[in-house]
């Protein structure tokens, strides 16, 4: 705020209110604006920043809130990385821009980020807390896409929570936003989770790539590709369980093509694992363990997609036979559950049904009991019942 600022600055030349206002607006007018009641015209607040001895343009841009954006778009870049930032190292570097007021859409990310940041433990509370003072904020600055990102952030964790009335009040708040017509990133986002929302509850896959061509129909039209690799990857996704083989290649022909352009490496990983459930449900083992190898030459000593590389492994061994390596390696993928279970329902499908599919070739079948248990707290919808199927075959 600009009145916080002429009022430090004043402390620090060790003004009074009557000698800086002095001939230029009254004290009781300086009182005001120092205490963000009024605003000053710029004729105004050229002679205050003179009489400070600063320039107008550092009263009007808070020194605080450039470091903040700083800090924020670091975070951001990080995150799309394989090294993001730790749940601590965030904590520390934001928490002092969060304890006053900045009126600052920077504010307002940060509060996201500070929300998704507890994605990992048991704190829905106050991760919640976290989002509404940032959808609170954007809604005061009238930020409509900030606005629309974060509703969409908060709705993603109700359906990650299988809380599907509180997801669909957040639906219903963005209906009203008109996310249709925002920022090609927002409406990218929107249409991926109306994907989850398809997949998860609604069991309408032919929808959910519905939602997804209109995303690439969109990108075309604006000739702005955020997130087209993740389309394209998740259409694949799609047809594999409509059993379009077609479509199925088609997207990876995409996708390959958006990841030779952007060079992204976590992009390169997401489509490696992806080719190999492509080849785990058509039953390729050569190209399943070609897709293996892949994302372990990709991850190197990074273990973040660890859970993927694991069960991928477990299902190829059992597929070669090589059951005693098939059950280590599912073995090594439930010992961390901590770090993947507060992925999306449809990341956790993903590695249940792999299990399932080694299980049926007589690996890790004492899992099996405890995906069972998994699987009858899904909300009704479309993995649900694929792996409830997947259950009874097991099951003879």
């Amino acid at each position: 705020m600009i009145g916080q600022r002429i009022k430090t600055l004043r402390k620090e030349k060790k003004l009074t209110q009557s000698q800086l206002a002095d001939g230029i607006i009254t004290k009781s007018m300086l009182s005001m604006i120092e205490n963000g009641k009024a605003e000053t015209s710029m004729r105004s607040l050229r002679e205050i920043a003179k009489r400070l001895d600063v320039s107008v343009q550092s009263l009007l841009v808070d020194p605080r809130e450039v470091e903040l954006q700083a800090l924020v778009e670091d975070i951001e870049y990080a995150q799309l990385s394989l090294n993001p930032w730790d749940e601590e190292a965030t904590k520390q570097a934001l928490s002092p821009y969060l304890t006053t007021e900045m009126n600052s859409v920077w504010q307002g990310k940060a509060y996201v980020i500070m929300g998704d940041n507890l994605k990992h433990g048991d704190k829905r509370s106050e991760l919640l807390t976290y989002y509404e003072r940032a959808i609170n904020l954007f809604e005061r600055l009238d930020e409509k896409d900030e606005l629309a990102m974060a509703l969409i952030g908060k709705a993603y964790y109700y359906i990650l929570w299988n809380q599907f009335e509180e997801a669909s009040e957040q639906f219903d708040r963005l209906e009203l936003l008109d996310v249709r017509n925002m920022s090609s990133r927002t409406r990218i986002e929107y249409a991926m989770l109306l994907v989850m929302k398809e997949m998860t509850y609604e069991g309408n896959l032919s929808g959910a790539i519905h939602h997804l061509d209109s995303a690439l129909k969109h990108m075309h039209q604006t000739r702005t590709y955020y997130r087209a690799d993740d389309v394209n990857r998740t259409i694949a996704l799609c047809a594999l369980y409509l059993k379009d083989e077609q479509r199925i290649n088609e997207a990876f022909v995409k996708a390959r093509q958006y990841i030779q352009f952007t060079d992204e490496h976590v992009a390169k990983v997401r489509l490696a694992l992806s080719e190999a459930l492509y080849a785990i449900h058509y039953g390729r083992v050569e190209q399943l363990g070609q897709q293996i190898k892949e994302m372990e030459r990709l991850l190197g000593d990074d273990y973040s997609f660890i859970a993927a590389i694991e069960m991928s492994q477990g299902v190829y061994y059992a597929m070669k036979g090589e059951m005693e390596l098939g059950d280590m390696a599912f073995k090594r993928l439930w010992e961390g559950m901590d770090g993947w279970k507060t992925h999306s329902l449809i990341d956790q499908a993903v590695y249940f049904e792999g299990v399932l599919i080694g299980a049926s070739y007589g690996c890790g079948l004492e899992l099996v009991p405890s995906i069972e248990g998994s699987v009858q707290r899904f909300p009704e919808g479309f993995y649900r019942t694929h792996l409830t199927e997947l259950l009874q075959k097991i099951k003879g």
